[in-house]
């Protein structure tokens, strides 16, 4: 989990950020388009989005986390599955 972890810190802390994917074991992905939105505390991810939504989820359910930069249109996080 550790790995994991560690390399979210660097999407969303990176000094160019770029928008990126998370995907969980279960097939459901969690867009984020702004650092702003995503909170990490000890066992868990929030992820908030500007509709007033929000998401929490363990980080061992986290399967990849991939770059949406190419995808990237403006929008606010995004979540489906």
């Amino acid at each position: 989990m550790r790995g994991i972890k560690a390399r979210l810190y660097r999407f969303v802390y990176a000094e160019r950020f770029e928008p990126f994917r998370i995907k969980l074991i279960n097939g459901d992905y969690h867009d984020v388009f702004d650092p702003n939105t995503v909170s990490f505390e000890r066992q868990v991810l929030f992820i908030a989005s500007t509709d007033q939504n929000w998401v929490v989820f363990s980080y061992s359910k986290i399967n990849s986390i991939e770059s949406l930069i190419a995808d990237y249109h403006g929008q606010s996080a995004t979540h489906g599955g």
